[in-house]
């Protein structure tokens, strides 16, 4: 054999108490992420043999998009809706208080005694008076006749 220079990688070196001391080796980075990504952006994985092999899967995830962005646009249209009425309510409700408080107007005696005057009638200043009657009194009239 002859001696060279270079250090067998697969041997330890043995340090001077003899014992063997261990080298680690920095992580080897995986170039297949940047692979990964040049092939999606290129669109090389869609005509591999992977994407018919998993076809099942990428249909079933192109149906979650299409579900996810109805679902958006529902629940949008959901939101637009409830905004539209509750503001109509809000129209609903202040249209009510005013027709109530026309209402409440409307029904004050000072107002009740003027529309009576415009249609000729005259307000009582003195209560109305019960008027007896005894039984009977307008069948008798009604059987002489």
């Amino acid at each position: 054999m002859k001696p060279t220079n270079e250090v067998n990688s697969n041997v330890a070196p043995i340090s001077e108490n003899g014992a063997t001391q261990t080298q680690q080796s920095p992580p080897v980075k995986k170039a297949g992420r940047g692979n990964i990504l040049r092939k999606i952006l290129s669109g090389d994985f869609l005509i591999g043999d992977g994407l018919i092999k998993h076809l099942s899967f990428v249909l079933f995830l192109v149906f979650l998009f299409i579900a996810n962005i109805g679902l958006v646009y529902y629940f949008e249209n959901t939101a637009r809706e409830k905004v539209k009425l509750q503001n109509e309510l809000n129209e609903l409700r202040s249209q009510y208080n005013t027709t109530m408080s026309d209402l409440e107007k409307s029904k004050q005696q000072s107002n009740v005694a003027q529309a009576i005057e415009q249609m000729g009638l005259k307000e009582l200043r003195t209560p109305p008076q019960v008027i007896d009657v005894e039984q009977g009194f307008f069948d008798d009239k009604s059987a002489q006749k």
